[in-house]
């Protein structure tokens, strides 16, 4: 019992000393939150500046949606949901639990995103525009600025 206990300390030393290290970009990434979804209506930066959906567009909705059992609602919002659940998993177990960063977790992270990036290109090619989160957003920066411009 005391060793599990010593683990949960171990484990929880290390999160405290995540949020420590990162507390600036926790608060700065808290803040673009509340003021472009207070401005736009939308968070994704490539959807705010020229109208189109990014590759993590939808991931959210889509890991919250196949965490709670709705699984094919997650995966008509983002098919890459699987993937980076799959690899927080193994980023969880590998940095707090084991207390690791080696090359293995980069790797990981590098196929995920390229296997994101990947379905993205498929889904442009073959569902745009379709069902959220696959929708141009019309009110873009660009097309603000234009509108600007012609004035």
């Amino acid at each position: 019992m005391e060793k599990l206990a010593g683990r949960c300390r171990m484990v929880w030393s290390r999160i405290v000393a995540d949020i420590k290290n990162y507390y600036i970009g926790i608060i700065l990434f808290a803040a673009y939150n509340v003021v472009v979804r207070s401005l736009f209506h939308a968070f994704c930066p490539f959807l705010i500046a020229v109208g189109f959906p990014c590759a993590g567009c939808g991931m959210t909705r889509a890991i919250y949606h196949i965490l709670t059992g709705s699984f094919r609602r997650g995966m008509n919002l983002n098919p890459a949901a699987p993937f980076w659940i799959l690899f927080f998993a193994y980023f969880i177990f590998e940095h707090y639990i084991k207390g690791r960063n080696g090359k293995r977790l980069l790797w990981c992270l590098g196929a995920v995103c390229a296997v994101t990036v990947l379905i993205y290109i498929y889904r442009m090619l073959h569902e745009f525009p379709g069902s959220p989160p696959l929708v141009y957003y019309r009110n873009n920066l660009v097309v603000r600025l234009l509108r600007w411009i012609r004035r």
